[in-house]
């Protein structure tokens, strides 16, 4: 079951949130932040706009490039862990956005390596002379940050990628894992629940230092794997296309792949860590630039809560 890319989208927020901003509210500079996340800015939603809202505009500048219309697609699959409604669906959301008559329509939750684990359900989905399927990553994370908590408010931001793709012979290795969360590195406690008789706010937290390990380790242990099955070395790859949560992570990710990081792609500076829209978003910035050429050989690598992680190898 392999699958092409017939298309690529995405949309950030307009309001950004500086680092500068950040030194007006909580004891932090820019300094401090750039050196540890090579974070600089990210971007928030306005009160009114909604992941399916963001998905829309991602998904609409997607079809356009695959030259396909709300009438050829047979799916939506959408990765988020922010979906502002448990029913609908932010796919289902899409599917009446849009207009779409019929659809397969579902979430997919796994954090930060979400689109993967979408995108590898899409492909279960697609075959020769079906219809393509629309996937895609969204994310309004700014609305569960705890902004007296200055470890982990500057990491986030929001934004939204999808692409279209169909049957193709394109993607030629993909897995995806989980092990348990046995400490909790890495947790959203869901909906806003009730602390003696107050209401307690839902709120991202993480524990950056494990998580550091954890990230690298994992990033490193499932593109090996990758490069082994496909038979590739590191040097015979164009592109290192990992999510954006980090750039001391992906800086040692390709010290330990002995990589040059200019074959690794970086966003994070503008976008900060966007979970599961952070690989589509990337991708979509890479196909836009015309960074990507035909035969291109791309590693694709998600980690994240769950704990998950995945890795593609595809050419483009």
């Amino acid at each position: 079951m392999s699958i092409r890319i017939m298309g690529t989208g995405s949309y950030l927020p307009e309001k950004v949130m500086t680092n500068e901003d950040f030194e007006k509210i909580i004891d932090t500079s820019d300094e401090w932040i750039t050196k540890r996340t090579g974070i600089k800015r990210r971007h928030y939603v306005e009160n009114g706009m909604w992941n399916k809202d963001m998905c829309v505009i991602a998904a609409n500048i997607a079809m356009k490039e695959a030259g396909v219309t709300k009438d050829d697609i047979g799916g939506i699959i959408v990765a988020s862990v922010t979906n502002e409604m448990g029913v609908p669906s932010v796919a289902s959301q899409i599917e009446r956005e849009l207009g779409i008559p019929e659809a397969v329509c579902f979430d997919v939750n796994s954090a930060c390596t979400g689109f993967m684990f979408a995108l590898k359900a899409a492909s279960g989905f697609v075959k020769p002379g079906s219809k393509p399927f629309l996937v895609c990553g969204s994310e309004t994370l700014s609305r569960f940050m705890n902004m007296e908590d200055r470890a982990s408010c500057i990491l986030f931001g929001d934004g939204a990628g999808a692409v279209v793709i169909e049957s193709g012979d394109n993607m030629k290795y993909f897995e995806v894992y989980s092990k348990p969360d046995t400490e909790g590195l890495i947790t959203i406690n869901g909906m806003n629940t009730l602390k003696d008789g107050a209401v307690q706010p839902s709120y991202a937290a993480l524990k950056g230092r494990e998580v550091y390990v954890f990230a690298t380790r994992e990033a490193e242990r499932v593109i090996r794997l990758a490069l082994e099955e496909t038979g590739k070395t590191p040097d015979e790859i164009d592109w290192f296309l990992m999510h954006q949560s980090n750039y001391r992570i992906t800086k040692t990710i390709a010290q330990r792949l002995d990589v040059s990081m200019d074959k690794f792609y970086s966003n994070i500076d503008d976008t900060s860590n966007t979970s599961a829209a952070s690989i589509p978003i990337a991708l979509d910035q890479m196909n836009k630039k015309g960074m990507l050429k035909k035969g291109d050989t791309l590693v694709v690598a998600g980690f994240g809560g769950g704990l998950s992680s995945g890795c593609a190898v595809y050419e483009w």
